[in-house]
């Protein structure tokens, strides 16, 4: 676990200005730690509790503040929530005697026991990329407390090449020795971001260490079974897929699909085709978006959302 920032809020105001973003108010969200399943985890709080909740999950390698844009327009309307999952912000790593655990599995645990934490009767609850495959089996399994489940740029089905990409990009920028140099590698990787929206996301993402600065996920190899092959590494995934498509047919929560019109990671048709295997589903392009949404255009997303929930939830 790390420490949290709390001297945001300039870099806050400087990103969201050069997006054009204009909130009604520029706030921080209270900071708060729960013992869950044996992690300690960091949780945002944007305040409000009286309005109608939105939990989020961010994607790997990222963190609860990836949602902060989005937040500042949707806070007046929702009880936003942003958890750090395990290995990733400012909440804890996996204790070495569970690496040999799927993830997965680990982490629907966790979604389970944070949303009981909560102790909301109801609620939305949102999630991108591995957020999203968490909050799909969260919702086949426990649906009796969701209003609605919104889920962004992710289905069973995935193109290896975006994977791939932010794979190698994250593995490039392992350990810098100066915060400016991860600011340079970034604009390189994603010029359409403006640099200080880049500048903020990296501000919650890495953390100082001896030799510079590094990611704050927990990178950490997984133990794998000895003498597993690359066929049935593939295998395993083929049967990981399988489960989350069996997963999203079973879900009966009312659903909003967000996909980045721009996404390496997820197609036209797998969005397509995961929308027609769910009983009760919507799909909605975000233009000018890849596979970050949130970050890449935190107004259309939340207009998107908004106009979903509009009419499904209690105010």
């Amino acid at each position: 676990m790390t420490t949290a920032r709390t001297d945001y809020l300039d870099d806050m105001r400087a990103c969201a200005e050069a997006i054009d973003l204009t909130p009604p108010a520029y706030v921080t969200p209270e900071d708060h730690w729960v013992e869950l399943n044996g992690v300690n985890f960091h949780y945002l709080d944007w305040g409000n509790d009286q309005l109608p909740h939105l939990v989020l999950l961010h994607g790997g390698s990222l963190t609860a503040h990836t949602w902060d844009m989005a937040s500042l327009l949707l806070r007046d309307r929702y009880h936003v929530i942003a958890l750090d999952q395990r290995g990733h912000g400012d909440s804890g790593w996996t204790s070495d005697d569970q690496l040999d655990q799927d993830n997965g599995d680990l982490m629907l645990e966790d979604t389970r026991a944070f949303i009981e934490h909560l102790g909301y009767d109801h609620l939305t609850l949102c999630g991108m990329s591995m957020g999203g495959m968490n909050s799909i089996r969260y919702a086949a399994s426990h649906p009796e407390r969701l209003d609605a489940l919104i889920v962004v740029d992710i289905a069973p089905v995935t193109m290896k090449a975006g994977i791939v990409e932010m794979e190698q990009f994250r593995q490039d920028t392992e350990t810098m020795s100066k915060f400016e140099d991860f600011l340079g590698r970034a604009v390189h990787f994603n010029p359409q971001r403006q640099p200080a929206h880049l500048k903020y996301s990296l501000l919650h993402s890495l953390k100082q260490v001896d030799d510079g600065w590094t990611w704050k996920q927990d990178h950490r190899r997984r133990v794998v079974p000895e003498g597993l092959s690359k066929d049935d590494e593939q295998k395993a995934r083929a049967l990981r897929s399988e489960s989350l498509a069996n997963d999203v047919q079973a879900i009966k929560t009312p659903t909003l699909l967000l996909r980045g019109a721009i996404s390496k990671i997820l197609s036209e048709e797998a969005a397509d085709a995961m929308t027609a295997s769910m009983a009760d589903c919507t799909h909605v392009v975000i233009e000018s978006a890849g596979h970050s949404v949130q970050g890449d255009q935190p107004a259309a997303m939340s207009a998107a959302i908004e106009a979903f929930l509009s009419n499904r939830v209690d105010r």
